[in-house]
């Protein structure tokens, strides 16, 4: 007997844990229909390594790290786990992060954003959940005030200008509810010797394009002792021209005080190589009223 297959629901899955959630997304790669559910598609191999430099297992597998961090982040503050709210990928590329948190969100409570219309026509195709939409940098995001209890970004900010990474951490503050989060990844200052290090015959085209950009490297460490924040122009192809897409680098000092500019509270850093190729961070956005005392103070203290 055939059994009619239908799309993968999160109630097919809230029930289990981390760690059996991601041996099934893992088995989807072999084997996208299970017990008659249909999981969420892959681009090729190559899309997949031209976004993340890896493909398939080690794609799931590192995201699979973030999504333990996240899943970390909200079980100490359960506010985040509990409340009302969706949940937004911001920087979905081809999905691979956001099909995570269908363990956590109905479908229709989750939305995925990029500036790459070909990656948002992928995610709309692929059987991922939720509502996808094409962004442009410097235009407000398609979403209420407030909207959002959780707000995933995965190296996203790692290779955002300054301007841009300041704007656009505003804007996700407005749609992040009061008490949500926002986890997402950065460069910290260790990526500055990565980089002197770069090799220009590196077998990996990303590594060979940085060793060209080493002379900018006494630039890009005043930049940051002086204001928190050293971007690299490198670019990234289409729709990432230099102007608006590199390498960025930031300090956790600078981290926090954006933050908090913006109603926010640097809640957890972590740098550790180990664990993250990217330090891994989350800010949680205040409630009205300690935003209010917050800016007392600042004001107070000068």
């Amino acid at each position: 007997m055939t059994i009619p297959t239908r799309l993968l629901a999160h109630d097919d899955i809230k029930a289990d844990s981390p760690e059996a959630w991601f041996a099934r997304l893992t088995r989807s790669v072999a084997e996208p229909e299970q017990e008659g559910l249909r999981f969420p598609d892959f681009p090729s191999a190559d899309i997949q390594r031209q976004f993340v430099g890896s493909a398939y297992e080690d794609a799931l597998n590192e995201a699979a790290g973030f999504y333990r961090f996240a899943q970390e982040g909200m079980a100490r503050r359960p506010y985040a786990r509990g409340a009302d709210g969706d949940y937004l990928d911001f920087g979905a590329g081809w999905g691979r992060i956001g099909r995570f948190f269908l363990r956590d969100f109905p479908a229709e409570q989750m939305a995925g954003v990029d500036i790459d219309p070909d990656m948002i026509a992928f995610c709309r195709g692929a059987n991922l959940p939720g509502q996808f939409e094409t962004i442009a940098n410097g235009q407000p995001l398609p979403f209420a005030d407030s909207q959002f209890r959780l707000i995933t970004a995965y190296s996203v900010f790692t290779h955002l200008p300054p301007h841009l990474f300041r704007a656009w951490l505003s804007e996700l503050m407005r749609v992040l509810r009061p008490g949500g989060l926002l986890v997402f990844t950065v460069e910290p200052p260790r990526f500055l010797d990565f980089l002197e290090g770069a090799d220009p015959n590196s077998d990996n085209a990303w590594l060979a394009a940085l060793s060209a950009h080493k002379a900018r490297i006494p630039g890009l460490r005043e930049d940051l002792a002086r204001d928190g924040i050293a971007y690299l122009p490198s670019g990234g192809g289409a729709y990432r021209d230099a102007d608006v897409y590199g390498d960025t680098t930031v300090t956790p000092a600078f981290l926090a005080r954006a933050a908090a500019a913006r109603g926010g509270d640097l809640v957890t850093f972590i740098d550790d190589p180990v664990r993250f190729w990217q330090a891994a961070a989350i800010i949680q956005r205040r409630s009205p009223l300690r935003d209010f005392i917050s800016r007392v103070r600042r004001k107070i203290t000068g």
